[in-house]
């Protein structure tokens, strides 16, 4: 048996993103230490250096997309001269980073396991939409359902972003935003 080479670089972060590809293609029970291990080209014990097992891998995968889109949130708010457009980017933000990334949606929505109590970009999203709304004038008693309406709205339209004929070609961040705009707050 040949021994494994030495892995230069980032070797957590390509545990996750190859895993996350193994787990596209082949189920989420299919994936062990050992084959994650073995798809980067690593020795068998390597994963352990970051992941006890392999539930607290899949924790961290979920941790890397959530920090990962908190992040791209964060930065699309700073990035907002308009303050009347501020919810609109960020859904729009939402939408192309998983647009951008379909393997981190299907992970997320399909093999994690959300709690919107303590999901980072969710509970951002909140924050900053209670803000607006209450800005705008909405009655604090519709603010709660306004804000899950925009999420589903935006979440959804994630899910389908990456199905074909949906969006015009080079014109994806258009038609999302014009979407966004047809729902009156």
């Amino acid at each position: 048996m040949t021994e494994k080479k030495y892995h230069h670089g980032n070797l957590k972060n390509e545990l996750i993103e190859k895993g996350l590809e193994y787990i596209d293609k082949n189920g989420v029970d299919n994936l062990s230490m050992r084959k994650l291990a073995k798809i980067c080209d690593v020795s068998s014990a390597a994963p352990y250096a970051h992941f006890a097992n392999k539930e607290e891998y899949l924790s961290e995968v979920q941790n890397h997309i959530m920090g990962k889109l908190t992040i791209s949130l964060k930065c699309c708010m700073e990035n907002v001269i308009d303050p009347r457009k501020l919810l609109v980017e960020l859904g729009k933000d939402y939408v192309l980073f998983f647009r951008d990334n379909p393997l981190y949606y299907r992970f997320i929505f399909f093999y994690g396991n959300v709690n919107l109590k303590v999901c980072e970009p969710y509970q951002f999203f909140v924050r900053i939409s209670e803000d607006f709304l209450k800005a705008a004038g909405v009655p604090e008693k519709d603010i709660k359902y306004k804000t899950m309406a925009m999420w589903s709205m935006v979440h959804g339209l994630a899910g389908i972003s990456s199905m074909d004929g949906v969006f015009e070609d080079g014109r994806v961040g258009d038609e999302i935003e014009k979407i966004l705009c047809a729902v009156s707050l």
